[in-house]
C-alpha cells in the first residue's frame, strides 16, 4: 500500500516560499497564475495580490509619465526621461527586494503598495 502526503495548501503543490517567489518573479502574469492556481497559503496569496499591484502601479505610473510629457517632446524630453529612469530604478529595486525576500521565505510588505494591496484584495487575502 502506497502512501501519499497531504495536499499542501499552495498553488500547484509547490512550497509556499517557491510559490511566493515565482509569483514576485513574473509579475502581473506570476501574481494572476499563483492566485488562480487555488490554496489557501496566506503568505502565496499575500505575495501574488502585492506582485499584481506593484506591476500594474508601474504600467500605470509609466503610462501617466508618458501621456503627460509626451506634448513637451522637445523641452520636457530629458526631464521625462529622468523620471522614467528613476521609476525603472524603483520598480527594479522593488522587484529584486520582493522575488528575492519571498524565496527566502519572509513576508515582504512594499511601501504605498502594501496598503494599496489591502485595499484591492481584502476580500481575497
Amino acid at each position: 500500500m502506497a502512501t501519499q502526503t497531504p495536499p499542501k495548501d499552495t498553488p500547484f503543490g509547490l512550497e509556499p516560499n517557491v510559490a511566493a517567489g515565482l509569483a514576485y518573479l513574473f509579475g502581473f502574469i506570476g501574481g494572476i497564475v499563483m492566485l488562480a492556481g487555488g490554496g489557501s497559503n496566506k503568505f502565496v496569496r499575500w505575495a501574488a495580490a502585492q506582485s499584481i499591484v506593484l506591476s500594474l502601479v508601474y504600467m500605470v505610473v509609466w503610462f501617466v509619465l508618458n501621456a503627460a510629457y509626451t506634448p513637451l517632446y522637445g523641452a520636457g524630453f530629458g526631464l521625462r526621461m529622468l523620471l522614467m529612469f528613476v521609476l525603472w530604478v524603483a520598480f527594479v529595486a522593488a522587484w529584486l527586494w520582493t522575488f528575492i525576500t519571498a524565496f527566502q521565505g519572509k513576508i515582504v510588505r512594499v511601501p504605498v503598495i502594501a496598503s494599496l494591496t489591502d485595499t484591492l484584495f481584502k476580500s481575497m487575502l
